[in-house]
């Protein structure tokens, strides 16, 4: 097939964010011809990035999203007290969509594409429209559903901007599934917060390298947690303070010394101000190998409060067996069948969730099990090749051709 594949953002493992479609573009570009668009939304990316996926498709446009362009309305509405930063931020968006856009169609109606794989809500304007080639939306998370549970958890300043952006993601996400009938999202809760229960949409979930996330060494800290993430992220800061503030408290009347490990780039000067203020806690920031801290730790704590899609840390927590406690909005996003059962502990209110921590680390036996029960998960569902598989076999379907042949590389159209 030739594909005409549109990205909110470019990505690979060298720049920061998502991964996802570098590992779809990879799988894909083996059997099929891609023409890739991508916004770019860092100043520089590394010269070799560019040359790996350059060299896996036939084309790659990118559009820089200029932040700091100095045109007199940027630098009007960065000056606008509270929220003009971001609107700012905002109309660089659209400038670069734009672009994007009229790029688009032109390519569209000369390309003789089969058909056009999209990603990326901020970017819908692209397609808004569109009807001259069949559409697939890996529509992936759902943002509406991690706005809607951040604002219990804001002030009501901010909770009424929020209400402003839910109400602009849940306009742009009803378009898209106006758009086509060939959706895909990373997990089961995420497909139900925006199609409902009784929809039969694909469920892709994210993979892992797990040759990659696999333990070297076996003895634990037996009182050490860990967290982990990129700790400027909305709700890994959060998470990350509600630990030190609501849940460490409860863990320290049962485990006086507990130790707790908060490790990932770009903790925030709130968060770093917090973590002084307990001897138990230690902010590493940017650590050079992962595994290495994971390896430490006893139990993986996720105490999110607000979250969408997959989130990677809990799968990486999961290859490398280290036993898991999380919140049910992160743990539900793991799940990509109805009703499955997943190898962690689930628990919300502070105190529940430091009862559990406890459990674990006064039972060996228990987090052994959830150590071999977690890996055993992590191999059973988060591989980036069958993902990348299904979302090829949609992608052939919504072509019109029937099935793809391995064997002689032959698509094979649909036979009535």
């Amino acid at each position: 097939m030739k594909i005409l594949y549109i990205i909110p953002t470019f990505q690979h493992p060298k720049v920061r964010g998502s991964d996802r479609h570098y590992h779809f573009v990879r799988e894909l570009a083996q059997r099929h011809r891609i023409t890739l668009l991508s916004l770019q939304r860092v100043d520089q990316i590394a010269p070799e990035a560019v040359q790996e996926i350059s060299a896996w498709v036939d084309e790659l446009i990118t559009f820089k999203v200029e932040r700091s362009a100095a045109t007199g309305v940027t630098q009007l509405l960065t000056k606008v007290p509270v929220v003009g930063k971001t609107v700012a931020e905002q109309k660089a968006v659209r400038d670069s969509v734009e672009q994007m856009r009229r790029t688009f169609r032109q390519l569209a109606r000369e390309g003789n594409f089969d058909l056009v794989l999209f990603h990326g809500k901020d970017c819908y304007p692209v397609i808004d429209g569109w009807r001259d080639l069949p559409i697939v939306i890996d529509f992936c998370d759902a943002t509406s559903l991690r706005v809607r549970t951040k604002m219990l958890h804001v002030s009501l300043p901010q909770k009424a901007l929020l209400g402003l952006r839910y109400r602009q993601v849940r306009s742009v996400e009803k378009k898209m599934i106006q758009a086509t009938p060939h959706l895909a999202f990373i997990s089961q809760r995420d497909r139900t917060a925006v199609l409902g229960d009784n929809s039969h949409a694909a469920v892709i979930p994210n993979g892992i390298d797990l040759d990659y996330w696999t333990r070297r060494t076996h003895s634990p800290e037996p009182k050490t947690l860990i967290f982990t993430g990129v700790m400027d992220y909305s709700p890994n800061e959060d998470a990350a303070l509600h630990l030190i503030d609501n849940i460490l408290p409860h863990l320290r009347k049962e485990v006086p010394d507990v130790r707790v490990l908060i490790a990932g780039r770009s903790p925030t000067p709130a968060l770093q101000e917090r973590a002084r203020l307990h001897k138990e806690v230690v902010v590493t920031g940017f650590v050079e190998d992962m595994r290495d801290y994971l390896e430490q730790a006893a139990v993986f704590v996720a105490p999110l409060r607000y979250a969408s899609g997959m989130q990677n840390k809990l799968q990486e927590a999961l290859a490398m067996q280290v036993p898991v406690v999380t919140t049910s909005v992160a743990a539900n996003g793991l799940r990509v069948k109805d009703g499955q059962k997943l190898p962690l502990y689930v628990a919300d209110a502070p105190e529940s969730f430091a009862q559990r921590v406890v459990e674990l680390l006064n039972r060996p036996d228990e987090q052994t099990r959830l150590a071999t029960e977690g890996r055993q998960y992590a191999e059973a569902h988060f591989s980036w090749t069958r993902s990348a598989t299904q979302l090829e076999e949609m992608c052939i379907r919504a072509a019109g051709y029937g099935s793809f042949s391995p064997a002689s590389g032959a698509l094979l159209p649909t036979t009535s």
